[in-house]
């Protein structure tokens, strides 16, 4: 049985659904419930269950200062609940928005990962490993 879950968004992130589903050539309900579909899977092939992924802090959408949306759309309750215990969730709504958020990432290149190359850490690890552990304390 199919269930009705009605979900609040800010206007900047259903545009970008929109402009998501657009590029899919399928209507704003269909791409999410192809979105939460996806995840339900990956959480059922990957095992994920007993590990929660930390959220993707990369880029992320500023939404905040945004007007919400009421947004209706149909969805299998098994997927919902699949994603709701995957990130350890209260409810559907906030399962729909963390699944909507995870998608509204905007992915780092290739291009700006190598350009991260050699920021950050100038430790020298051949030095660290010489002795005991003990000897660091």
């Amino acid at each position: 049985m199919s269930k009705r879950l009605q979900v609040v968004l800010s206007e900047a992130e259903l545009e970008e659904i929109r402009d998501a589903a657009r590029r899919n050539r399928i209507t704003v309900s269909a791409w999410v419930r192809k979105t939460l579909r996806e995840a339900r899977e990956r959480e059922l092939r990957g095992g994920a269950a007993a590990v929660r992924e930390a959220r993707p802090e990369y880029r992320a959408p500023e939404s905040a200062d945004y007007p919400y949306v009421n947004l209706e759309v149909k969805l299998p309750e098994a997927d919902l609940e699949a994603i709701r215990k995957r990130y350890g969730l209260r409810n559907w709504s906030r399962a729909v928005k963390e699944a909507v958020w995870r998608q509204a990432i905007v992915p780092m290149t290739k291009e700006e990962a190598l350009a991260m190359q050699g920021f950050g850490w100038d430790g020298d690890l051949d030095e660290m490993r010489d002795g005991s552990p003990g000897d660091l304390w």
